[in-house]
């Protein structure tokens, strides 16, 4: 049998080491090398100054009324209720003894929950603005509610006596307390009726501050946002208030 000639592999070619540099046109490297250095530099900024959320204006931190509503925020549905619901006579002795919880028992046990130091807080408060809006709370309603524009935690609905909550102030992984002064807010507006306007709004504030200093728990330099910002809005005076809310889209 004929012996095949052994193959031979073909003779290996040099290799070459080639440098980064001139891997590339050197237009193209010094491009690249910009570019680099300019991510790395935007990273240390950002980093050494993080940007800041634009804060939204003080008198817009609330939306403007719209139909009946004290504030518009876009109601898009309201918390499905048990039929019937769960009895509830009110803390004793108080004004707002009388409201309806539109809940069943979980929402029932939050609001007493806060309906309770609220009405403490009124008999520690000589304001009548405060005065006015627990009583108003006697003939409303409370229930959640899922809103559609956000920064807006509570509106009032006079053609239904009813003050809807923000539906993320139900979850129990959240503090209760920042309730109460929302419901002297809103009971403000109910006992005042339409139409809305920029004084009504500042005295709702007015109620609601005067609820905020009174409250067992609320600590001056840690107050929820809306005791902060009807703090802020009544040092600008009963004038300077009323003029930022009317450019803030309060009808005068």
């Amino acid at each position: 049998m004929p012996r095949r000639a052994p193959t031979t592999a073909p003779p290996e070619r040099p290799t070459q080491n080639i440098r980064f540099i001139d891997s590339m046109p050197r237009p193209l490297i010094a491009l690249f090398l910009v570019l680099a250095l300019s991510g790395v530099v935007l990273v240390v900024v950002v980093f050494a100054h993080p940007p800041k959320p634009k804060e939204i204006a003080l008198g817009q931190r609330r939306s403007p009324p719209a139909g009946s509503f004290s504030h518009d925020v876009l109601l898009q549905r309201l918390v499905a209720v048990p039929t019937p619901l769960p009895s509830y006579a009110g803390p004793p002795g108080c004004d707002a003894a009388g409201v309806i919880i539109e809940g069943g028992v979980p929402a029932r046990d939050r609001i007493d929950r806060v309906l309770r130091p609220l009405c403490e807080a009124e008999r520690a408060s000589t304001n009548p603005q405060f005065h006015l809006a627990m009583k108003a709370l006697a003939t409303a309603r409370i229930r959640f509610a899922l809103f559609s524009r956000t920064g807006n935690l509570s509106t009032a609905d006079l053609g239904a006596r009813r003050i809807l909550l923000a539906i993320a102030l139900s979850r129990e992984n959240v503090p209760a307390g920042p309730i109460a002064p929302l419901l002297v807010h809103e009971g403000y507006h109910l006992s005042q009726g339409l139409p809305f306007s920029a004084a009504q709004e500042y005295e709702a504030r007015v109620a609601e501050y005067a609820a905020c200093i009174v409250l067992p728990g609320f600590d001056a330099k840690h107050f929820p946002r809306d005791c902060s910002d009807a703090r802020d809005i009544i040092r600008l005076g009963r004038a300077g208030a009323i003029a930022l809310l009317v450019s803030a889209g309060y009808p005068r």
